[in-house]
């Protein structure tokens, strides 16, 4: 797409954003200094800004467009479901349909029910897994992403208004470990209800987690009668058809949804085990005494939702829109390496699947890009953030018509084909250029500063 000139004349929106809205953003991964990124339109693997100017995305809906932008069946569906009314305030066929699709994919996927965003279908899962296993704690690990609610909610979330089975004072009670070695030693103690944790590492890998080691803790949980939870918000339909859960070989007793099960529209769905999410079940003839959870959400299984979900679904299904997506992936990492050792820079890129981060190396080591291996990094220097060189590599990127995610890195879609992976790599050539000169080197930089 080439770039294009918008109607009306460029206005500050960065300065209208900051008088409105804290920050100038409604989400913390579009905070940027000096202004924020502001778009106007998208299609394929770009984006135009306000101003008209065309930029690579590997922000992907910050992981819900594996397609990529206006997709066309997902598109064409979408306007199908506006034509039809946006909400029923009843269940509807396209809501029907999208759940036996997640069904057919999904191994552990027996029954769904559907919320607005990833971060309710976690806090749903707490709650099935507190009113079926009637245990006060969960346990998570130090790093995993469960939706901003969790972490702001630590130590201890209290649900006596939440359970309609619980005590006037109980209290959920989440306690982190600070690594999967250390989870798997704590659920051998039968004192949690569940474990929770992104199964691939944290996020979508940025610490990877040895395959083998999720297993284990999926089978202690098992043993001792917790509930395994894995949320899959980011790996759902990404990282195989079926979710880590396919890729891993292991079936969790719960899976959080989000990001691609929506296709881009606000989204997201707690699916498991059919005895555990009938506590959900709330006819009127079950038994006055059994164990229930109360859910309710405008926007659960919203018609229009629904129908791009399933447009999105089907067209993943068959797993060739992954293959090439993860050879994208491929591409631009080896690229990205090759970058980085051409012009002597100590960094990475690496990933799983469709993703991609950039190890900053905050200790200064001596690494070759071309051959890292970030299982020989411990997790505090591969999960180090410096915001402040972050924002500057950011802004750097996009004066070269790139976006990336804050971690920093990003996705790839099935629409970043080979011609515009080879460009992308030749602007992080020349942004890596800048930002060196501004720096002076870009080594031991990469620390929480």
């Amino acid at each position: 797409m080439k770039s294009r000139r918008v109607d009306r004349p460029p206005v500050d929106l960065a300065a209208r954003a900051l008088d409105v809205m804290p920050g100038g953003a409604s989400h913390d991964g579009r905070q940027l200094e000096p202004i924020g990124l502001f778009v106007e339109s998208a299609d394929g693997a770009r984006k135009i800004d306000s101003d008209g100017h065309s930029y690579i995305d590997f922000a992907c809906g910050n992981g819900a467009l594996m397609l990529g932008h206006g997709h066309k069946a997902s598109v064409q569906a979408a306007l199908r479901a506006i034509r039809n009314g946006f909400h029923f305030s009843a269940g509807s066929e396209a809501e029907l349909r999208w759940a036996e699709l997640i069904r057919s994919l999904m191994p552990a996927a027996q029954q769904v029910r559907f919320t607005s965003s990833g971060n309710e279908a976690c806090l749903l899962a707490l709650a099935v897994a507190h009113a079926t296993t009637l245990k006060g704690s969960i346990l998570t690990i130090a790093g995993h992403y469960h939706g901003w609610a969790v972490p702001a909610l630590l130590p201890k979330l209290s649900l006596t208004d939440f359970l309609s089975t619980a005590p006037e004072n109980a209290d959920l009670v989440i306690v982190e470990a600070r690594d999967i070695r250390e989870a798997v030693e704590a659920i051998r103690s039968e004192r949690f209800g569940a474990v929770i944790l992104e199964p691939t590492g944290p996020s979508f890998g940025k610490v990877p987690l040895d395959p083998e080691s999720v297993r284990r803790l999926a089978e202690s949980a098992k043993l001792t009668r917790s509930l395994c939870i894995f949320d899959e918000t980011i790996t759902g339909f990404r990282v195989a058809p079926g979710g880590a859960q396919q890729l891993l070989g292991v079936t969790p007793d719960l899976i959080v949804l989000g990001k691609i099960l929506g296709g881009g529209l606000p989204c997201g769905a707690l699916a498991g085990r059919r005895d555990l999410l009938g506590v959900l079940d709330n006819r009127p003839g079950r038994p006055e005494d059994a164990a229930c959870v109360y859910h309710m959400g405008t926007g659960n299984g919203n018609p229009v939702v629904a129908s791009v979900g399933f447009a999105t679904l089907s067209a993943l299904a068959d797993g060739a829109a992954i293959a090439s997506a993860d050879a994208a992936g491929e591409r631009l990492r080896g690229g990205l390496n090759s970058v980085f050792a051409a012009q002597g820079i100590p960094w990475a890129a690496y990933g799983l699947s469709s993703g991609f981060h950039i190890f900053l190396n905050p200790s200064d080591r001596a690494i070759d890009p071309t051959h890292f291996d970030p299982g020989q990094i411990p997790e505090a220097e591969l999960a180090a953030r410096n915001q402040q060189l972050i924002n500057d590599l950011r802004v750097a990127l996009l004066a070269e018509s790139v976006d990336i995610n804050p971690w920093p890195g990003g996705l790839v879609s099935s629409a970043h084909y080979s011609p515009v992976i080879d460009e992308a790599l030749l602007s992080f050539e020349r942004a890596l250029k800048n930002l060196a000169a501004r720096y002076g080197r870009l080594s031991g930089w990469g620390g929480t500063r």
